[in-house]
């Protein structure tokens, strides 16, 4: 094992004992860290309902997951995939980076209409 994978290792180790005692945490006492985007403006962003498509990820409630988010809980696999490239897989086909650069870029913009789409309806549901 290489030195940089075994940071990567513990870097995952660490983070999923941190986003569980998160969730512990949170099922226990109720806290729970706001979202600064909705607290600001009022919408949602796009990351809104992650900790709760989590929760219910965690409980194999996938109607509670999806609702939460629809737009993560749909690409979650291309989102694992993309974890499992960019922290485990060798970079040496130079044509596969560009076409996940290129993949990541239409991910991206997808995410801002899926924001912009989720807070249309919900300005629509409070002023119409």
């Amino acid at each position: 094992m290489t030195d940089k994978f075994r940071k990567n290792i513990l870097g995952f180790i660490i983070t999923g004992a941190a986003l569980l005692g998160y969730l512990l945490l949170r099922r226990l006492t109720g806290f729970y860290i706001p979202c600064p985007f909705r607290l600001i403006t009022g919408l949602k962003c796009p990351g809104c309902g992650v900790t709760k498509m989590i929760e219910a990820l965690l409980m194999l409630d996938f109607t509670q997951a999806y609702e939460a988010n629809p737009f993560l809980f749909v690409t979650l696999p291309f989102l694992i995939f993309e974890i499992i490239y960019e922290f485990f897989l060798p970079h040496k086909n130079l044509a596969f980076k560009r076409i996940n650069t290129v993949l990541l870029c239409a991910y991206c913009a997808a995410l801002i209409i899926f924001g912009i789409a989720r807070n249309t309806e919900l300005i629509k549901a409070r002023f119409m």
